[in-house]
């Protein structure tokens, strides 16, 4: 008996020190509570339905790992912005136990330059990985079925990438203004196709996007529909762009910061154009907008500095906030009696240090009662009235013509006197012209005989 006590009590008193150890550990990590937000020093958790989400880090921390397991529970997402901004992050493995990566989770780690997604994760959420600048290694797992918005936006260090069997959806602007991306391998993809340097979706009729490595001119084929947001942006070496009119559709951004583009040629057929689709494609000079668009959204040919003319045709109904600011070398533009609104800094203006500053020169024809005489009006901007001088023209063509029926009918009636006049009257004016013509002959033989 005694020496069963004695066993007793040394268990007792073993699961005792080991409690009051695990305890202090906790303690130590600040983990003890796990419905309070919990951290370990590097990262900061909170416990969603039975298990650990990270939802920050502490910005200046070497972060090499993430942890599977915390307090007990397992760690199995990412939050949104859990890393914004983490500068310490330079290679980086996900564990197994995550399951989802939230939106902007990585936004802005600027030192990021490897990253491998674990089998887990169905889903790259919006803006996971956006503005990390020198990401240039991702290997995506093979159950990954969607790139979300802006998921790799601005990782201008990003090459190449291969996408999984598993990927049905690419969403807009996933990889806008990534300005190193060449190549795509789809190879074993086959929801998509990489074709002379682009990529689309399986039947070739969408683009998603093209690589940085295009240049000269560019022919986008009759069969494409559509051109995605983003599509081309920062694809510097393209200089000419031909649309032909089976595209309906250009996305937003889909051509910014193409700056070699001098010329592009827009077909009819295009409907849509959506914001900002050639911003900044600073070498641009010439725009002539198809009968079939009716919207020029916000900011669509914004910073266009060398563009000096725009043809705007009758059917575009609006003008977007800022669809021209900041075209500098646009001097003259002629704004259709069909257009309805004008934006805010739409036209005649460009950007200062501080605050927006008109343009030099510029100038507007426009309507009577159309807004966008309210918009040049209200904004100082030069203007002249196109329908005002019409309507000049027309009253002094209408005066020209009733002085000429005065004239006429003036005339006639002339004609109506003399053949009204007293017969002894025609007969003393012919008595008189005949006497005139006699004279006149007299004087000529008299002439002969001298």
């Amino acid at each position: 008996m005694n020496l069963k006590k004695i066993f007793i009590n040394a268990v007792t008193t073993l699961m005792t020190f080991s409690c009051i150890s695990y305890v202090n550990v906790f303690a130590e990590e600040g983990l003890m509570n796990p419905d309070e937000a919990l951290t370990d020093g590097n990262f900061t958790y909170e416990l969603v339905n039975g298990s650990y989400t990270i939802t920050g880090c502490d910005a200046n921390s070497i972060i090499t790992s993430i942890p599977t397991i915390r307090n007990g529970y397992a760690v199995t997402a990412i939050g949104d912005g859990a890393f914004v901004g983490c500068s310490g992050i330079s290679e980086l493995k996900i564990p197994d136990t995550i399951r989802s990566i939230g939106m902007n989770a990585f936004a802005g780690c600027t030192s990021l330059k490897k990253i491998t997604i674990p089998e887990t994760v169905t889903e790259i959420s919006s803006g996971a990985f956006m503005r990390c600048t020198l990401l240039s290694e991702v290997t995506l797992p093979d159950t990954l079925t969607t790139i979300g918005n802006y998921a790799f936006a601005q990782c201008t260090s990003l090459e190449s990438m291969k996408l999984p069997e598993s990927l049905v959806n690419i969403n807009p602007e996933a990889f806008t203004d990534c300005w190193s991306l060449k190549n795509f391998d789809a190879s074993d993809c086959p929801s998509f196709v990489f074709e002379d340097g682009i990529l689309m979706n399986s039947s070739k009729s969408e683009i998603y996007r093209g690589s940085v490595e295009l240049d000269g001119d560019l022919y986008i084929d009759n069969n494409i529909s559509a051109i995605k947001p983003g599509a081309f942006s920062g694809c510097f070496s393209i200089e000419s762009l031909f649309i032909p009119s089976s595209v309906s559709t250009i996305g937003a951004d889909a051509f910014s910061n193409c700056s070699s583009l001098k010329k592009i040629d827009l077909e009819q057929g295009l409907s849509v154009l959506e914001a900002g689709a050639f911003m900044y494609c600073s070498s641009l000079e010439t725009v002539s907008i198809p009968l079939t668009v009716t919207d020029i959204p916000e900011e669509t040919f914004a910073f266009c500095t060398s563009l000096n003319k725009v043809i705007i045709p009758e059917g575009v109904t609006s003008i977007g906030a800022s669809a021209f600011l900041g075209c500098e070398n646009l001097t003259k533009i002629n704004i259709p009696k069909s257009v309805k609104s004008v934006g805010d800094y739409a036209l005649g203006y460009t950007t200062g240090e501080e605050d927006y500053e008109k343009t030099d020169g510029f100038s507007m024809s426009v309507y009577s009662g159309s807004d966008a005489l309210k918009y040049a009006k209200s904004n100082g901007i030069k203007h002249t009235v196109a329908d005002r001088n019409i309507k000049q023209i027309a009253f002094i063509i209408i005066g020209v013509g009733i002085v000429i029926a005065i004239a006429v009918f003036a005339v006639i009636l002339m004609m109506r006197n003399k053949k009204g006049a007293p017969m002894n009257v025609k007969k003393a004016r012919k008595i008189e012209e005949q006497q005139k013509i006699e004279d006149s002959y007299e004087g000529i033989i008299n002439d002969d005989k001298k």
